[in-house]
């Protein structure tokens, strides 16, 4: 009985002393978990020290010459049908074997990089430009186009003269160029580059259908410009 009694608390105490062992490791794990935490932010900025990085701008405008008095009036033209060129007088009397010519302008608008354009397609504009645009006569027509010819020169007389071909003559309407038009950028971010002049003849055939007699069409060409991929 001696033993018994004499054993028990020595067993007590010890049983304590694990559980107060494991407390304290208990509380030491769970200090353990946290840490010291320094963080390091960047931020992207480019070259000159002036912000993050960036992109240029790349945007033509034209000019068909529709202005008072026939002067310059530039304008972003970027969906159908676009800027109204003006052929020379009697374009919408046209007969076997005449030709009639319009200029227009294309530049760089003002904060733009340079550009390269190009003639890069032809169509038939919908009947919402003019309800009596014929089919027929849209695909009898022919046309040219130069670039370099001023408005002065484009005519008769200059179009033969002057000017690099875009596109050559007796070509159909849906005609496009791959020879680049070159838009240069504006001497400072406030001032458009120096416009670019572009003169389109068209031609009525001769030997073309006398059902053609008395119908009109409207057609449509587009100037794109691209850049990367």
């Amino acid at each position: 009985m001696g033993n018994q009694s004499t054993t028990r608390p020595f067993r007590s105490r010890k049983v304590r002393a694990i559980l107060a062992g494991g407390l304290v490791l208990g509380v030491g794990a769970v200090f353990t978990l946290a840490a010291w935490t320094d963080n390091e932010w960047v931020f992207g900025q480019n070259d000159a020290g002036t912000g993050g990085p960036g992109t240029k701008t790349y945007h033509m405008e034209q000019n068909t010459w529709t202005g008072a008095a026939g002067a310059a009036a530039w304008s972003d033209q970027s969906s159908k049908n676009g800027g109204a060129l003006t052929f020379t007088v009697n374009a919408d009397k046209l007969v076997p074997g005449t030709t009639v010519y319009a200029p227009m302008q294309l530049r760089a608008a003002i904060g733009s990089e340079a550009l390269t354009a190009t003639l890069a397609e032809g169509v038939q504009a919908t009947p919402v430009v003019d309800p009596s645009n014929n089919a027929a006569l849209y695909a009898a027509l022919t046309y040219s186009a130069k670039s370099g010819v001023t408005k002065a020169q484009c005519n008769a007389a200059g179009f033969s003269a002057a000017g690099t071909v875009l596109v050559a003559a007796g070509q159909p309407l849906t005609a496009t160029s791959a020879t680049p038009i070159s838009l240069p950028a504006g001497p400072d971010a406030a001032t458009a580059g120096t416009g670019v002049d572009v003169c389109f003849a068209i031609t009525l055939p001769t030997g073309a259908d006398p059902a053609l007699q008395g119908k009109k069409t409207t057609p449509l060409w587009r100037f794109t410009s691209t850049v990367g991929s």
